[in-house]
Formats: C-alpha cells, structure tokens, sequence
C-alpha cells in the first residue's frame, strides 16, 4: 500500500514545470530566431534605402540631362577635361587623356570630348547634391559622335556627315555616398542622351553607346537621313514682345498672374485686362548656379488671393478648371477666366517653319498641397497670323478635336508629392502646307484644365525654371537658328 502511494505522489513531480536547462535552451533557440529575424529586417531596411537612393540618383541624372538640353548646342561642350581616376567605381575612371568612355564594363568605345574653354557651358564636376538623407556627385561629360550610317549624296556623291563630329553625346554620372549603416564604396548609375546640331539636318541612326542605366533619346525625331529634326521651345514666364525678339526677364519673386488671352501688341498685363501671352523661347532657362540645384528659388507665377490655396505652398502657374466639362481654347468662365486658360506663343518666324506632324510637350506638374485628386489637362498647338487678328488651332489626326488630353494612366490621380516630368506626344491633322508657320506668323501652345474630371480647383504647371525646362518638341524640316 505504502509502495503504490509513493508511485502515485511521484508522478505528478513528473509532470512539473521546466528545468533551468529546458529554459536556458528555449531561450537560446528564441535569441537564435530573434536574430535572425532582426536580421532579416535589417537587410530589407537596407535594401529598402539602396533602392530608394538610386531612384534618387537617377532622378538626378535625368534632371541634370534636361538642364544640359536646355543649353544651346555650341554651349554643350565641357569647360574642362577631368581627370583619370584610378577607382572603377568612379566615373573619371573611363577618362582617358581626352577621351570617355562610352561603354562602361569594360571600358570600352572611347569617345572625343567636347571641351571649348571658353563658351563651354557644361561644368564637368564632380559637385555633390543632397535630396533629403541621400547625398552624392553629379559628373557630366559631353563627347563627339560618328554617324556612320549618314551616307553620301546621290548626285555628288559626297559625304553627307564629313568628318568625325556628327553630334553629341550626353553621359550623366551619379554616385552616391556611402551611408554609416552600410560598408563598401557604392557605384554609380548613368543617364545617356543624344544632342543634335539643329543646323543638320537627320538624326543619327547608330545607338547611344550602351553602359548607361538608362537612356534617353533627345533632341531629334525621325531616322537617320530623314532630313527631321526636333525644334525646341521653351515655356517662359514673359510676355511676349509686340516685335522683333523676347529677352527673357529675370525671375525674382512671386507676381500676379499674367493675362495671356491677349495678343503680342497688348502688353503685359494682369487681373482681367487682356494681355501679351508668355513667350516661347528657344534657350532653355539659364542656371545661374550649376553646382546648387536650390538657385534660382521656385517662385508663384500666379500669385492673385484667389488662386491662394491653403496652406499656401503653391509654386508656378495654377490653371483653374473650366467652368463647362470638356476642353475649352476660349475660357467659358465669366469669374476670372484669364485663370482658365493660359497662352504661350513665339516671336513672329524669320522663315517658314514646316512641321512634320510630330509634336510633344513635355511639363512639370503636381497637385496642390500634395493631395490627392483626378486631373485632365488640355492642350491646344495654334499658329497665329501675322498681323494677330486669328489664330488657327490644329486638329488631332486621330479624333479631329482641336484639343489633346493628357490624363494619368492607370487610377488616373495627378502626381503628387514632387515636381514630375510628363510626356504627351501629338500628331497634327493636316496637309504639309497646312501644318507649315508661314514668316511672321507664330507657333502657339495653351492650357487648360477639364472640371469634368478634375476633382481640385487648379492644375499646378511649374516652368522656366532650370531643373523644370518645360517645353515643346516640334518635328520639322526647318529648324530655327538661334537659342
């Protein structure tokens, strides 16, 4: 009896709480995973901010080839030539005397640099940039191209590209600086993008070069010996002269809105008097200071109280929605419809200027305050006669409006949170002569915001700005000396 209690009383000691073995090793195999697990989170985070940094990189690349597009094609050359870096992970490691090297790994497709000491307008660094926590240098080179594909004349039998300098070749190189949480010097990534000279005509057929971690293709449409090219202008923040040619005015701070709806001969003007429309430029905006991209400051283009949102953080022009749905080259609105619509146009042409058919618009936009919202933002190209009693709006080839749309793919919100760059590629109805600018006449481009499907009151545009060169690409047989 004695023997059989004991057995009993004994095994529920069994069945006890664990030993201090059985925890110490429960708490090794937790601290093991714990470690692993932080680990893991570690290595994502760090993944996390790579990733980011080098969205940064190349957003900075792709800004600094559009300020180096902006220069007019004798100022792209280098004011100095860098020096050899004896690091791979440096972009001067492809410098070799006076060549680049095209192709990055290996270096390879050496390439003659365009240096002009004296009218060169390209700075080639390094100089550092900062975006929020991630910091770097900017590097730009410019180099010779050969279009090999160019040709000889049928009758003479000539070449039509003599020589080895055809166009120029942009290579944008940013490398970021290394953060304390992470070990090893970082790389770099690279923008490529061609340039050419609007005094020949034909775009080069052969590719960029290869290396880059993307590239551009700027500056020309059309293939090779086509006898098209791109013509530039850009959206300026000045009303256009009455006669002869703009000089682009200097912005120094927020200013009333400026009523475009006018012409030429009215002036500048604001508030509900019609005025001089904005002028179309061929030079981009000036950088007064390559190395800070925070000079020039962003400024209001339209600084009126009632185009005031709160909190007031609005920069550029803000066009406010139509008071009717649907795109309206004329506001409909009877409350300050010069905020409707907004009207850019160029100096009366010296000759004729024959348009392909092909016309892009590149801008800069954002919602206001950064919230979010639908936008639709309409587009008119319009040729006015030279005396400026008409203008001639042209048609879309595959609608026949005289308007082309531009609504964000996909949930069809409007960018949001920074300035983003927007392509809208348009093909003009028409014949040959009918697409043509006659002398004296000028090229036009307006805007304006359907409230059908803008849910805010205005459309954000940012321009004339060196960072935020919005323009317009027209193909043509005839470029336009100047810029």
């Amino acid at each position: 009896m004695l023997a059989r209690l004991t057995a009993r009383t004994g095994h529920p000691r069994d069945e006890a709480g664990m030993t201090i073995i059985e925890v110490l090793i429960a708490a090794l195999i937790l601290a093991i995973a714990s470690a692993s697990t932080f680990g893991v989170l570690a290595s994502t985070v760090r993944n996390g901010q790579r990733a980011k940094a080098t969205q940064v990189a190349l957003n900075q690349a792709q800004q600094q080839i559009e300020k180096l597009h902006s220069l007019s094609y004798d100022e792209l050359s280098m004011t100095t030539t860098p020096a050899h870096e004896s690091s791979p992970l440096n972009p001067n490691y492809r410098v070799s005397g006076g060549t680049f090297a095209l192709k990055r790994q290996p270096p390879s497709e050496y390439a003659t640099m365009a240096v002009d000491f004296e009218e060169g307008g390209v700075i080639p660094g390094p100089f550092p940039f900062a975006s929020g926590d991630v910091t770097g240098k900017i590097y730009r080179y410019v180099v010779w191209r050969n279009d090999t594909s160019c040709g000889t004349d049928a009758e003479t039998e000539e070449a039509l590209c003599p020589g080895t300098q055809d166009y120029k070749q942009i290579v944008v190189a940013v490398k970021l600086d290394t953060p304390g949480n992470q070990s090893g010097e970082r790389g770099y990534v690279e923008v490529q993008s061609k340039a050419i000279d609007p005094d020949s005509l034909g775009e080069p057929a052969e590719g960029g070069g290869g290396g880059g971690e993307e590239e551009e293709e700027g500056g020309g449409g059309g293939g090779g010996g086509s006898g098209i090219t791109a013509q530039q202008f850009f959206l300026s923040n000045t009303p256009c002269a009455a006669s002869g040619a703009t000089a682009r005015e200097e912005i120094t701070g927020d200013h009333l809105l400026h009523n475009t709806l006018g012409i030429c001969a009215s002036g500048p003007q604001t508030g509900s008097t019609v005025g001089a429309p904005d002028a179309l430029l061929l030079g981009g905006p000036p950088d007064p200071d390559p190395l800070d991209n925070g000079n020039p400051l962003l400024y209001d283009y339209a600084n009126d109280g009632y185009l005031e949102p709160t909190p007031d953080t609005d920069k550029g022009l803000q066009i406010k929605r139509d008071d009717t749905s649907g795109c309206h080259y004329t506001p409909t609105g009877t409350v300050n419809p010069e905020s409707q619509a907004h009207r850019w146009v160029t100096d009366p042409l010296v000759d004729d200027f024959a348009m392909s058919g092909k016309v892009t618009l590149e801008f800069y936009t954002r919602t206001l305050n950064d919230a979010l919202y639908h936008g639709t933002l309409c587009v008119y190209v319009f040729k006015r006669n030279k005396t400026e009693s008409s203008d001639t709006i042209f048609h879309d080839s595959a609608t026949g409006a005289d308007y082309w749309t531009y609504t964000p793919e996909g949930n069809g919100f409007w960018p949001r949170n920074s300035w983003t760059k927007v392509r809208l590629t348009m093909e003009l109805e028409g014949t040959p002569e009918t697409k043509t600018i006659l002398a004296e006449e000028r090229l036009g481009v307006a805007l304006s915001a359907d409230p059908g499907n803008t849910d805010a009151e205005a459309i954000p545009i940012m321009y004339d700005h060196p960072n935020y060169p919005t323009r317009i690409e027209i193909n043509t047989t005839t470029p336009i000396e100047g810029g």
